[in-house]
């Protein structure tokens, strides 16, 4: 074979290999859950999110352990597991989980399910976090990085709206750590969105509603919601709104409007598809009854009432010993809520500065492993994610911080953010083993400590006995 065949047989296969790439690509999404905290007020764990997800999805994160134990949110010891429920999910066929843990020092098993209801699409036994099956290697919490771990799923299309990642620990000694879960998915066609918040802004007597407007209900920083379902309740409900600038919560209800057949009323229909309606009064519901309303901004509110009835006006109440919610009522004592107009999304912010903490370090070969965690800011960078690279990896190797230490000389170790923002590097140099551990020792050092040598006071070491000025007692 020539050389211009062999030359063209190889352009033809990285035409089609990148045809390819492009074609799974085109069809390929992905969404990072990091798990903050765990809010001990609200009784709910902090995700922070960034990528995409199917539109009107949510997901919720909970660990039984990391709920009651101090400031453990994170951990999954022996015997127990943490869920990330995902809702809204049917359709998207999960590629790949990555996850970002650490271990104990030299313990921690680890396993991992994905399930859709009651089937099983993908499951992962329990194992050493150190085996193949993993990272491959302990990973010390005490080295305060985390290192990325990715599951090949390759699952069915998820077909209910009770989807979940279970991550479980063995039953061996020993914990491991998560921070964050990386879904990468094939969402086929699915409308997607991002998963940060929203703008609102209030409408007032001289605001003007159009047709198409989505708006949210909300008064005393509380916006309407359906926890229970209006067939039992037959009042929505109220969840916190702390600020209205950045909505995120996937309970807040939101009401897109439309005109009435005749143009004197409006429709108020959810991010579900349900026309909101009324009954009688105290008598909320979900398409039946009176489902076009009459809506007059005002500066104390807005005069919501279903056209044509005496149920009485949209307003907010507190009931003692109850809880909090938008009903009909025909009192006037009773606030009116106001009408929030929604409005842009709010934008990822970017990387500006990713720095290690000294230009140069030296370590021993006898050390092995290094943990490495260079600050980047703002501390509002919404994707925090980092490439890591080592130009030399005869000397040493990085994954997310982890360096592992191979051999004598001298390596360069970048750290990249992901969005592109910012860029660091260390040089690290690592030297010939001294024989000495220098992280821990097999012998119990005493400490130094006053005794009682007479009528006098000396110090006790391992050395011998010393007096005030430091001579030999």
């Amino acid at each position: 074979m020539d050389m211009n065949n062999l030359m063209n047989m190889v352009r033809k296969a990285m035409a089609v290999a990148a045809f390819l790439t492009l074609s799974v690509a085109a069809d390929a999404a992905e969404v990072v859950y990091r798990i903050v905290e765990y809010n001990k007020q609200t009784a709910e764990f902090e995700i922070a999110a960034c990528g995409m997800v199917p539109r009107n999805s949510r997901v919720y994160f909970e660990n039984e352990f990391g709920a009651t134990t101090g400031n453990r949110y994170n951990q999954i010891p022996r015997n127990r597991e943490a869920v990330l429920y995902l809702e809204g999910w049917q359709g998207c066929k999960v590629r790949s989980i990555t996850f970002s843990m650490c271990s104990n020092n030299k313990s921690g098993q680890v396993g991992v399910a994905l399930n859709d209801g009651g089937t099983t699409l993908y499951e992962s036994a329990p194992v050493d976090f150190a085996s193949s099956e993993w990272f491959g290697s302990w990973v010390s919490k005490d080295l305060g990085v985390y290192v990325d771990v990715t599951k090949q799923t390759d699952a069915p299309a998820i077909a209910t709206d009770d989807a979940t990642i279970v991550v479980a620990g063995g039953r061996s000694e020993g914990s491991v750590y998560l921070d964050a879960i990386t879904i990468d998915y094939d969402e086929d066609g699915i409308e997607l969105e991002s998963p940060l918040g929203w703008q609102y802004e209030k409408l007032t007597k001289k605001s003007t509603l159009n047709a198409g407007d989505e708006v949210m209900i909300y008064r005393n920083g509380a916006a309407a919601a359906d926890f229970d379902g209006m067939d039992e309740s037959h009042y929505l409900d109220a969840v916190a709104v702390p600020l209205t600038a950045d909505v995120t919560s996937p309970d807040v209800l939101r009401f897109k409007l439309d005109k009435s057949a005749d143009g004197a009323a409006w429709t108020f229909t959810d991010q579900f598809g349900r026309q909101l309606g009324a009954t009688g009064k105290q008598q909320l519901a979900w398409d039946e009854g009176a489902t076009e309303w009459t809506v007059d901004l005002g500066y104390d509110g807005a005069t919501i009432a279903p056209a044509g009835t005496d149920y009485g006006t949209l307003r907010y109440s507190t009931p003692d010993n109850n809880y909090a919610r938008f009903n009909l009522y025909t009192s006037k004592s009773l606030p009116l809520p106001f009408l929030y107009l929604k409005g842009e999304q709010k934008q990822p912010e970017q990387s500006r500065s990713l720095v290690f903490a000294e230009e140069e370090q030296t370590v021993s070969l006898d050390a092995a492993h290094i943990g490495l965690r260079p600050t980047l800011l703002p501390k509002t960078t919404t994707d925090k994610r980092l490439r890591w690279s080592s130009s030399n990896e005869s000397v040493a190797t990085v994954a997310g911080g982890f360096v592992t230490l191979l051999g004598v000389g001298e390596t360069t170790i970048t750290a990249a953010a992901f969005d592109g923002g910012a860029e660091a590097t260390i040089r690290l140099v690592v030297t010939e083993p001294t024989a000495v551990n220098g992280v821990t020792s097999g012998t119990k050092m005493q400490r130094p400590r006053k005794v009682l040598s007479g009528n006098k006071v000396v110090i006790q070491t391992e050395q011998g006995r010393y007096g005030v000025d430091a001579a030999m007692w």
